[in-house]
């Protein structure tokens, strides 16, 4: 019984690591890419540009609302796109 529980808590633990630390760590990794391009593309200063970023970010949420943080992001970056064209 108790090799059953060991078993068990080794097998939770990994399925745990798996979901928390892979599967989480790609959004903030997506995150995290999408605000470094964000802040390159802008050519500022880092915290005038992440000043910049989080001005971006709540006039997209009061226009579009109930979207997720990369989408947010990726939308900063098409604008800035398709501004320097």
């Amino acid at each position: 019984m108790t090799q059953l529980f060991v078993v068990l808590t080794i097998i939770f633990a990994l399925v745990f690591i798996y979901i928390y630390v892979l599967k989480g760590g790609r959004g903030k990794d997506k995150h995290s890419k999408l605000w470094q391009e964000c802040r390159r593309k802008l050519r500022l200063p880092p915290k005038i540009a992440d000043e910049t970023i989080e001005r971006h970010i709540q006039r997209l949420k009061k226009r579009n609302p109930n979207r997720s943080e990369e989408w947010y992001l990726e939308k900063i970056l098409y604008d800035l796109d398709r501004d320097h064209r």
